[in-house]
């Protein structure tokens, strides 16, 4: 596709953007009627697009958050021209360079685990590949995959775990985790499975055998072979682990209906009531096998172990186990548990935060805080706030009011612990005012709070004028219940639009204030006037009309949601900030 593009400031990227989808669109629609040759064609065509290529080096050097981080180049940041430039050069051909290995800390733990970073021009490739590569798969991924998935999340496999236990029934739960999947999957199986055209099997081989190294190309001469596994940190490794784990689900159903057991006393023998008895769920390299019948479960299990061998994956026994789910298990840091009702005399699914998710958080806090002893109460809200919603906003999809409610209190010792700490010289009458105001009101998440305990920071500007900034409690944040997506509906799919576009401002995880603008504006971005897509979700941003830097207040009538490059481009005309 020939375009004449002068300048990177130039590109409508709403255009741009619609017209690569287009594509993906048909890719998805050939690989759902079984037309693989038709798919090769149409990924073909995209990967030599060029609007799919001014995509794929935006998405690297503008949007991906890891975009300054360098490669074996030492080259992190690209200025628009250099973009231009290599969007024009960029080609799929088969060809890599070795990736930079880091070593970074797990959560919680003394132990590193390797990250491998791609230089710019490889992560574009990677980029690119994925947009042709990504539609034909959505099409047959499994409905209770949900991890790295456009339109899927935590929320969902939760609540597919949910779905599957709150019968009034206990049943056996089987928590498994793969064994170093990233760094184990078999190269040979994996390129086998992608049943993809010559040149994009000969690039996904060669960035799967790439070499790796512990420096820089000018530090270090050793280049490190690889056998196995996808390199943690490639913008298409998500993809390719995904593309491994398919088929697991359906070959555990397919197995159970064989079976000559019933799944349970008074069930028929049909294949369809055994089918519906085994759940699977599973979020990139973790899964849940849930069924009533333990020896059905301890079946399935050896069944999944013959399955993984075939990649050349294990499961990790000492981090997998079979439990009864009135011992509760935890995933994806949720707690969940069957209790008994003692009234009834009935069961029912509790599902809250667990006690290593909320240490986390309290732990985070703390060293924050220790971290800036000498920060004024307004950088500190400013730190703080984005962990603490975040965190909450993850966990409100469960019975989280008791938890919010002990954890706002643990949160606000500290906080009260680091105000009496800095300021020693005034009266703790006087320090409790400054930092926590009685007689005040606030408004969040579109409720009115009243509270004498509410640290506010206030900031001078250059000007003189005064901003303030207060530390919301996490108990404000309301308890809400996530709505699963259904089946296999995915957004590449247009006769599905009306779903995703129902789904995005009501039942999507976004934050109150950006569902709230999406419905105010009929899920249009005011400023090119095209519809908001799952695939923009997480270039969203919310503008002030009036810049607060000229007097714009944090009001809804002064706000409005944006693409980011939208946003950028009104912030030229507007000069509210440097882009």
């Amino acid at each position: 596709m020939s375009i004449t593009i002068n300048t990177w400031n130039d590109i409508d990227w709403g255009e741009t953007r619609s017209n690569v989808r287009k594509i993906q669109y048909r890719i998805y629609k050939s690989r759902l009627q079984g037309d693989l040759k038709k798919v090769h064609w149409l990924q073909n065509y995209l990967i030599n697009h060029f609007g799919a290529k001014l995509l794929a080096v935006r998405q690297v050097t503008t949007l991906n958050k890891g975009k300054s981080t360098a490669g074996i180049d030492r080259i992190s940041t690209l200025t628009p021209q250099q973009k231009l430039t290599l969007a024009t050069e960029l080609q799929i051909d088969g060809k890599t360079v070795p990736i930079r290995r880091v070593w970074i800390p797990k959560p919680g733990k003394t132990e590193k685990r390797p990250l491998g970073i791609p230089t710019i021009k490889d992560r574009a490739k990677q980029a690119l590949t994925k947009l042709a590569l990504e539609p034909e798969w959505e099409a047959v991924f499994e409905p209770n995959s949900y991890g790295f998935r456009p339109g899927r999340s935590a929320h969902d496999a939760i609540e597919a775990i949910y779905q599957g236990l709150h019968f009034d029934t206990p049943k056996w739960v089987y928590d498994a985790d793969i064994r170093k999947c990233f760094d184990m999957i078999s190269h040979d199986a994996l390129l086998e499975k992608l049943e993809t055209f010559p040149l994009m099997k000969t690039q996904i081989a060669a960035w799967l055998k790439s070499g790796v190294m512990e420096g820089y190309a000018n530090t270090t001469k050793e280049v490190l072979g690889s056998t196995a596994g996808t390199p943690q940190g490639g913008v298409i490794s998500p993809l390719l682990a995904n593309i491994a784990m398919h088929g697991l689900e359906n070959h555990l159903k397919d197995f159970v209906a064989k079976l000559p057991i019933k799944p349970h006393p008074g069930s028929n023998r049909g294949e369809t009531a055994k089918r519906k008895a085994l759940t699977v769920v599973r979020y990139a390299d973790d899964f849940v096998l849930i069924h009533r019948n333990k020896q059905i479960l301890e079946l399935c299990i050896e069944r999944v172990k013959e399955w993984l061998a075939k990649m050349d994956l294990s499961i990790s026994e000492e981090k997998s186990r079979l439990r009864d789910i009135r011992g509760g298990f935890l995933f994806l840091g949720f707690q969940i548990i069957q209790v008994k009702r003692l009234k009834k005399q009935t069961y029912k699914v509790k599902i809250q935060p667990s006690v290593k998710s909320q240490q986390k958080l309290l732990t985070k806090i703390s060293d924050l805080l220790r971290r800036n002893k000498a920060a004024s109460a307004y950088q500190v809200v400013t730190m703080l706030r984005p962990v603490i919603i975040g965190w909450a906003n993850y966990f409100k999809y469960c019975e989280c009011k008791n938890v919010f409610s002990k954890l706002t209190n643990l949160i606000f010792q500290k906080l009260r612990a680091w105000v009496f700490r800095r300021d020693t010289r005034s009266g703790r009458l006087k320090i409790k005012q400054k930092y926590f105001p009685s007689g005040r009101t606030y408004q969040f998440a579109g409720r009115t709070h009243e509270d004498e305990w509410v640290l506010v920071g206030r900031s001078k500007s250059k000007g003189g004028e005064v901003s303030e900034r207060y530390l919301p409690h996490i108990v404000w944040v309301p308890s809400c219940k996530h709505v699963k997506v259904q089946g296999t509906q995915s957004p590449y799919n247009l006769e599905q639009g009306l779903y995703w576009a129902l789904r995005s401002a009501r039942y999507s995880p976004y934050p109150l204030r950006v569902r709230t603008l999406l419905i105010r504006q009929e899920q249009r971005c005011p400023w090119c006037d095209r519809q908001f897509t799952i695939f923009d979700a997480s270039n969203w941003e919310v503008d002030h009309i009036l810049p607060r830097s000229t007097g714009g207040q944090d009001m809804y009538d002064n706000l409005q949601l944006l693409h980011k490059d939208c946003h950028i481009a009104k912030s030229r005309v507007d000069g509210s900030r440097n882009s």
